[in-house]
């Protein structure tokens, strides 16, 4: 019996996808993926991946990406199902080779794509290399004729970031009018301070970079980038992007969930 890995990010929808995907021939895994996750890809390879695109898109693309670019997991079988039209075009153009569906369609596609795996595999550029060369306020999308609240930046920050765009303005406090703020976190405290604040007061339509020390920096904590992102979930935000600010502190970009 074949065994299919399902990447999805709600674990009651999961188990009713798993269901519509297993048959006599095929049985899914549909547990929730964790740190360790990728290794067990790498180890024990299914026989395909499923990714569903109805929620998060984004984080399915890079789970793609990461195994692409990996030896060992880069000829497993992807397949992205659902998912808004623009977010899937978007995906496709990075993963030509990997297939697309509908739900309704999924197990029919799955099995195609077991059938023919990828022989010459797309290696779609990682996440951190989209953005080498690129200036930390595109990195970071600074906007432009807006307020930027910067909370807790260390010394010489905005020396750093350099030229700002036409009409951008930093502040040093978070208000209604913040479209962005880029919030600096050095312990597990002050990371689920900023977390349960911006929970309560990031305005609709803006989004949040909460910004923690590297575990390969310099600066030493008691955190990473799983227990941001696990403070913020529990506030009511959604992580959509990650950035690399400089040689010791890595951000998550967040925003609110939407209901």
């Amino acid at each position: 019996m074949a065994v299919v890995r399902l990447v999805c990010w709600n674990e009651d929808l999961a188990r009713e996808r798993a269901r519509a995907l297993t048959d006599r021939e095929i049985e899914v895994d549909a547990s929730p993926l964790t740190p360790g996750s990728l290794r067990q890809f790498r180890e024990n390879p299914p026989a395909a991946v499923v990714i569903d695109l109805d929620r998060l898109p984004s984080h399915g693309r890079e789970v793609a990406v990461s195994l692409r670019n990996s030896k060992a997991t880069r000829y497993l079988p992807l397949v992205f199902a659902g998912g808004l039209d623009e977010k899937v075009a978007r995906i496709r153009q990075e993963l030509p080779d990997a297939s697309y569906t509908d739900w309704k369609n999924a197990i029919r596609a799955l099995r195609k794509a077991m059938k023919a795996p990828p022989t010459e595999p797309v290696l779609p550029t990682p996440h951190m290399q989209r953005y080498a060369g690129s200036s930390l306020v595109k990195k970071l999308s600074i906007p432009a004729a807006a307020e930027t609240a910067l909370l807790g930046a260390p010394d010489g920050f905005e020396e750093t970031l350099g030229e700002l765009p036409e009409g951008a303005r930093l502040q040093p406090k978070l208000t209604a009018r913040s479209k962005l703020i880029l919030w600096f976190v050095r312990s597990r405290r002050e990371m689920e301070t900023a977390a349960e604040l911006l929970g309560l007061r990031l305005a609709e339509g803006a989004s949040a970079w909460i910004i923690h020390p590297k575990q390969s920096g310099r600066y030493k904590v008691d955190f990473n980038q799983n227990d941001v992102r696990g403070a913020a979930l529990a506030a009511g935000l959604v992580d959509y992007k990650v950035c690399a600010v400089d040689a010791d502190w890595s951000g998550l970009k967040f925003a609110r969930k939407k209901s």
